[in-house]
């Protein structure tokens, strides 16, 4: 699409516009991607933290019961 353009206007200025349009497309899909991640890493971590509070209460209630 870009030499098409180029091709037809005879001018590189153009070409400085697809470049950006590229980098700001793959900026905004790499932020998509690390927000996701970030989103089920947290809940992973929640998740952790729920068990291991669980673990310790059992923990606990057996000395108690001892």
């Amino acid at each position: 699409m870009m030499y098409i353009v180029r091709e037809a206007e005879q001018t590189y200025w153009y070409d400085s516009f697809f470049i950006l349009c590229v980098l700001f497309g793959a900026f905004f899909v790499l932020n998509l991607m690390i927000a996701v991640q970030f989103t089920y890493l947290g809940e992973a971590f929640d998740e952790e933290e729920r068990r291991s509070k669980e673990h310790l209460a059992k923990i606990q209630q057996k000395k108690k019961a001892k």
